[in-house]
């Protein structure tokens, strides 16, 4: 059996099993088949394939009972329930819905920085309850055929401390002030700040802390406010200490805050209008990505397509925009114009002329 198939008989199976254990008598085959096709499970099934199906129940622990009933038509047809497995207790009514099992088993790849932590544990305890209803040979053979979907590249199993993670999610739960030891790109080593931490945001295989800067004592007496939001990355969080200050959480939430960025970027200064020309050998990378989450796209009659960015910030425009090179022309705002073509300049001036000098080679490796 290819891939494809294997997965969507595991779709059906995992509703067959969910049916099967909310039914109050035995079904029919045309019973199930009409509850499959209810739950947009099927939209055709041959009686063959029902009982198969259901055989796999069988092969993989679940006590499934074939039995007779009356049909629609006053005949006798077979019909199926399940009973008590493997000589033990009534078996367990689902609390989860078993469709989700093959969509958490690849959730813990994408958890894995998380390992250790309140959210770690909470996914562990949900394949607890899960391993109550599915049986050990059918949580094997999920394992074994998740070839159908892979995480790359995979996030490193316990890349935080998970006491830093666990005192974080109670700051930002109790709305408590946070002291960190951090050091930015710029620094030679790690400042002190205390930061008003609002949410976690996983991005790009890191974790980041979306938060405040907190007023000092001078900008208290002052009557100044916090900062805007910044984007702490926890890789360069060197401690962290919760502290007894509370805050007044902010009343917009943090995903409307990144509605308008590429990556994690934030500017104090306003966010402005972008108009930009992709050429056809790139206009598909540029629909699919997106390029940015809230473009709009018009596609030209040579394939090429101009996309419309309501809101963008120029020192996060312009790294993407260098990236595609040749290949994307900004049609506005006119000094972004200006300021790619001094750049090019810049970068021409860099490669034109003699050859790489030997010092400079024997440095990199050349």
């Amino acid at each position: 059996m290819d891939s494809l198939n294997r997965h969507e008989q595991l779709l059906r199976v995992f509703h067959l099993i969910d049916i099967l254990f909310g039914a109050r008598h035995p079904l029919s085959t045309a019973e199930l088949k009409e509850r499959l096709q209810s739950r947009g499970v099927i939209d055709e099934m041959s009686d063959k394939n029902l009982r198969r199906d259901i055989a796999f129940l069988s092969r993989f622990g679940y006590a499934v009972k074939e039995s007779r009933k009356r049909s629609a038509r006053g005949g006798e047809c077979l019909a199926w329930s399940i009973q008590a497995g493997r000589g033990a207790a009534e078996l367990a009514a689902p609390t989860v819905a078993l469709t989700e099992l093959l969509s958490l088993a690849v959730a813990r790849d994408f958890l894995a920085p998380l390992a250790g932590t309140v959210y770690w544990r909470g996914l562990a305890q949900l394949f607890a309850k899960l391993e109550q209803i599915v049986t050990p040979e059918l949580l094997a053979y999920v394992e074994a055929h998740r070839d159908g979907l892979v995480v790359h590249p995979k996030p490193t199993g316990g890349k935080y401390r998970s006491r830093m993670l666990n005192a974080l999610h109670d700051a930002i739960r109790n709305a408590q002030e946070i002291e960190i030891r951090y050091t930015s790109l710029a620094d030679a080593g790690p400042r002190k700040s205390v930061i008003r931490p609002e949410a976690l945001v996983v991005y790009d295989g890191s974790i980041y802390i979306a938060a405040c800067r907190a007023p000092s004592p001078g900008d208290r007496r002052r009557g100044r406010s916090a900062d805007g939001i910044r984007f702490y990355k926890l890789d360069r969080v060197r401690a962290v200490t919760v502290t007894s200050r509370t805050f007044t959480r902010r009343t917009e939430p943090i995903e409307s805050l990144l509605a308008d960025s590429i990556t994690l970027y934030r500017d104090q200064t306003e966010p402005r209008a972008y108009r930009v020309r992709v050429d056809p050998a790139r206009a598909k990378w540029a629909c699919e990505k997106p390029f940015h989450p809230r473009q709009t796209v018009r596609t030209l009659a040579d394939g090429a397509v101009v996309l419309d960015i309501a809101r963008a910030w120029d020192e996060e425009m312009i790294p993407q925009l260098l990236a595609l090179g040749e290949h994307v022309e900004v049609l506005e705002p006119r000094d972004v114009r200006e300021r790619l073509v001094e750049t090019a300049r810049r970068i021409a001036a860099r490669y034109e002329g003699a050859a790489m000098p030997q010092a400079t080679r024997r440095r990199i490796g050349g």
